[in-house]
């Protein structure tokens, strides 16, 4: 294992989701890496999940916002409180995770092995099927400019040992100190979904290297905060990352939205899910209108 002597912040977010939230605080508790920290941004959950935190996380920092700010402006509080406290490595992990306690160590091993990588993920495993893998990395499709999970439930873990992608998932993200001051933070015009698919873009730009590592594994039950808008904040994503790195790609996947889903809603006279698929470019305008990218560290 590698020594403990680089500080890593590890941040998750919590909204309404308390009890996977201390589940996975209790697998950290676990891990066989020191010298760490963890920060709960609370994303305005009810206050009887709130209070619930509070009393089960008495060793975690909890920093509560007073609005949702969603997945990209929850992780940039605590990243940005990482940042102010001296901490050389952030990771980001979802709160629906149980971790292995290698994870951690072998992350750090992974980001250390070259002063050019500025993020290095792991393997995701389902929670509900143990050894499935849910994705190990990801990478621009080169004709839909869409993220693709790398070889999604076909991967072999123990054979890819340490290799580049686009991106990594921002269930299971480490990221170096310099490589934030360097490129900045998540684009918080990404409500959810995307945001560390374009995040692993603006890192390979400046030059970084983006990782994944086969010995760093967590297990995701995958409890969506979006609930049945999945679909939607999924499309809304891409939408702002075709907008942000491919925008000649825009204009033909949303008619192809349309063609397959607003339009054969709205011919079924289903107005309920024709009008959440209108909504999908109405928040992009107007997050595009509205809220800044606030990336700055």
């Amino acid at each position: 294992m590698p020594k403990s002597d680089q500080s890593v912040a590890i941040v998750l977010i919590n909204w309404n989701n308390t009890s996977d939230t201390l589940a996975c605080l209790d697998s950290v508790s676990g891990v066989k890496y020191s010298n760490f920290r963890t920060v709960i941004v609370d994303n305005h959950s009810r206050r009887s999940e709130y209070e619930e935190l509070k009393s089960g996380s008495e060793t975690a920092v909890i920093l509560r916002q007073s609005r949702n700010r969603g997945f990209s402006g929850g992780c940039n509080v605590g990243i940005r409180w990482a940042l102010r406290n001296g901490f050389q490595y952030v990771w980001l992990l979802n709160a629906d995770t149980v971790v292995d306690p290698k994870s951690l160590g072998e992350l750090v091993r992974a980001i250390e092995s070259d002063p050019r990588i500025g993020i290095a993920g792991g393997v995701i495993y389902s929670w509900s099927d143990p050894n499935r893998i849910q994705t190990v990395g990801g990478f621009i499709d080169p004709e839909t400019q869409r993220g693709r999970m790398m070889d999604l439930d076909q991967a072999d873990p123990e054979g890819c040992g340490v290799r580049d992608v686009d991106y990594v998932s921002g269930a299971m993200l480490l990221v170096r100190r310099e490589a934030v001051r360097n490129v900045g933070l998540l684009d918080e015009r990404f409500f959810m979904y995307y945001e560390d698919t374009d995040w692993g873009i603006r890192m390979r730009e400046r030059g970084w290297r983006v990782v994944a590592t086969s010995a760093a594994r967590v297990w995701h039950k995958d409890r969506a905060s979006a609930g049945e808008r999945k679909t939607y904040f999924l499309e809304h994503g891409y939408f702002m990352f075709l907008y942000k790195n491919f925008p000649h790609h825009l204009p033909r996947a949303m008619r192809l939205y349309a063609r397959h889903h607003l339009r054969p809603h709205m011919e079924r006279r289903q107005w309920r899910l024709a009008w959440a698929d209108a909504k999908v470019y109405l928040n992009l305008l107007s997050r595009l209108a509205f809220v800044k990218a606030n990336t700055h560290p």
